[in-house]
């Protein structure tokens, strides 16, 4: 099988970036002597209070846990085995995941973990639970600068650049999507020299992520593959490689609320699907549902909970420390006119997973924003607020970054001081946004889920592009930006949904917050603490035999190997 060790005559490299040392690297590479290298630059190099932190948290996982975490629970014949290709989480994902690898071996699979041979803390977490390891670095070349200028050199636009293709795989739209996410912005100019840079680097880089993908697909064989995001260089690579080979991709990550994961299937057909989403065979079920007032009472239910304790989209501290506020004393704190209808536009984050999804009408969340607000400020016969998205507090912690999100400074670039009408809620407003939708008339969103929670109550949403919910009948979906424009000037003419349209948005509400997450028992998945924005991982097994009882890891491994549905969807009653 696969050794922890795979050594192969090709150049190595730790390709995350291209920088001064390439010459030394190569060399160290070809003669086996980079790993070691790093090893001892790591002995000699002082450690950081946050890498000691999270030595310590390894250790004490390791305590707790590595004792279950070691058994073999594939009890089938190795030869009979199918393979999953695991791309490491990295930490601290690594911590639930080894949970979602063992249910795997429950139903009888072989993991196999595609990591970086730098990456030795989280291989540390890895060989608590896992034998077979692949690494990048036995299947990558150096980047390719030249090539990747050429190529650039073709593009005449930033579109161009995402539609490039090599291999089956999106190169150009993971380069886009991972120089968004490194700088923080909301658009790329080609004329930028700095931009420019960075684009060379990040398409050599995934030309190269892109081969190897190819190649270690290919050699592995796998009948399964489990990823998280793929949204970024290298993870998104070894997704299209995946899909291109005929392989089933499965997508994890938390859900709305602790203690639950949302789950998808990736195959061929469905790429562009968001993982929280229904599939069209989910939403037919949905329909067909039999829909009472008690699934409507337990959706209500489920999201004033989850908002209300703050647990909502914790894993990024969305509502953290935020207050409910009844109508009148949101309209006294902001301060708008009550005789006008109010519309809310809610910017998605300009350079978080921002090229998948759907299909944009603009060039970009940024473009959108702000032929949105330009057109709000057109349209005094309206009340209009700009909602910043919260979760810019919890990743700016994650990511050690002091700045202004890139919304705020795009928005006193683009149109300066805000006219009287349109007023501004800043990401670490202490508002509940449960709170907003007694205020709202209407919603603006290219493909956020405040959509879905908007259209439910029977506010009219209007979308900026395709993806999750738009063209499900419950939406206001444009064919064009003129045509979004132009509702936009006249929207206070728009009524509210109709009860038919209200209930088609209820069910898809219902089946993406109340049967698409899978609830988690043996696995403990919980987002508290606002200093870090780490969650509270454990393993909630005391024996070997604890594993095979799980009914939540037998729920993920039945669905993930044994089925073929795209989405994990708890089962309904059809009328």
């Amino acid at each position: 099988m696969y050794k922890v060790s795979i050594l192969k005559n090709s150049q190595r490299m730790n390709i995350n970036g291209v920088k001064l040392h390439t010459k030394l690297r190569r060399i160290l590479g070809a003669s086996g002597l980079l790993t070691v290298v790093r090893r001892l630059i790591k002995l000699i190099t002082p450690q950081s209070p946050q890498e000691r932190e999270r030595y310590q948290r390894f250790l004490r996982y390791k305590r707790e846990f590595g004792n279950v975490l070691r058994y073999n629970l594939n009890d089938a014949d190795h030869e009979q085995s199918k393979k999953v290709l695991v791309f490491s989480a990295g930490y601290p994902g690594v911590e639930p995941e080894l949970g979602f690898i063992k249910a795997l071996e429950l139903a009888g699979c072989i993991p196999v973990v595609l990591i970086h041979r730098h990456a030795e803390f989280d291989l540390q977490y890895y060989t608590l639970a896992v034998k077979h390891f692949i690494f990048w670095e036995d299947f990558t070349e150096l980047p390719d600068l030249s090539a990747a200028e050429a190529i650039l050199a073709r593009c005449q636009s930033v579109q161009e650049l995402k539609e490039f293709i090599l291999e089956d795989i999106r190169v150009g739209l993971y380069t886009v999507s991972t120089t968004l996410r490194r700088l923080r912005i909301g658009s790329i100019d080609l004329c930028d020299p700095q931009q420019r840079r960075m684009l060379i680097e990040r398409l050599a880089t995934s030309m190269c992520y892109a081969r190897a993908a190819q190649s270690i697909v290919q050699e592995v064989r796998p009948q399964l593959a489990l990823f998280g995001d793929g949204v970024y260089t290298p993870e998104g690579e070894f997704v299209d490689a995946c899909i291109a080979n005929g392989v089933n991709a499965i997508s994890w990550d938390a859900a709305h609320k602790s203690n639950a994961v949302m789950l998808k299937r990736y195959v061929p057909g469905n790429i562009e699907y968001d993982r929280s989403s229904l599939s069209q065979e989910s939403w037919q079920i949905l329909r067909k549902m039999l829909w009472t007032d008690r699934h409507r009472e337990q959706l209500q239910q489920e999201l004033y909970d989850t908002y209300a304790s703050g647990d909502w989209y914790s894993d990024f501290g969305t509502q953290f420390n935020k207050r409910f506020l009844d109508a009148t004393a949101i309209i006294r704190e902001l301060g708008f006119d009550s005789t006008k209808k109010t519309a809310f536009i809610f910017p998605h984050l300009f350079w978080d997973a921002s090229l998948k999804g759907g299909i944009d009408l603009f060039m970009d969340y940024e473009e959108w924003l702000v032929k949105s607000v330009m057109a709000a400020c057109g349209n005094d016969r309206v009340n209009w607020v700009i909602k910043i998205h919260p979760a810019h507090v919890g990743k700016a912690i994650q990511d050690g970054f002091h700045g202004e999100p890139a919304e705020v400074i795009s928005l006193r670039q683009h149109i300066g001081e805000l006219p009287p009408h349109v007023f501004f809620i800043p990401a670490d407003s202490p508002i509940s946004t449960f709170s907003l939708f007694a205020v709202m008339d209407y919603c603006l969103t290219v493909r956020g889920t405040v959509g879905i929670e908007a259209a439910r109550l029977g506010i009219p949403v209007l979308t900026g592009g395709t993806g999750r919910f738009s063209h499900k009948g419950f939406t206001i979906d444009s064919k064009s930006c003129e045509q979004y424009l132009e509702s936009l000037a006249h929207i206070q003419e728009i009524p509210q949904i109709s009860a038919a349209q209200q209930e088609l948005a209820e069910r898809y509400a219902y089946g993406l917050f109340v049967l698409r997450p899978l609830s988690m028992t043996t696995i403990t998945l919980e987002y508290h603490n606002s200093k870090t924005f780490i969650g509270n991982f454990r393993i909630n097994i005391q024996s070997k035999e604890d594993w095979y009882k799980a009914p939540d890891l037998k729920a993920f491994s039945h669905w993930a190997v044994d089925s073929t549905e795209s989405d994990y969807l708890a089962p309904v009653k059809t009328a």
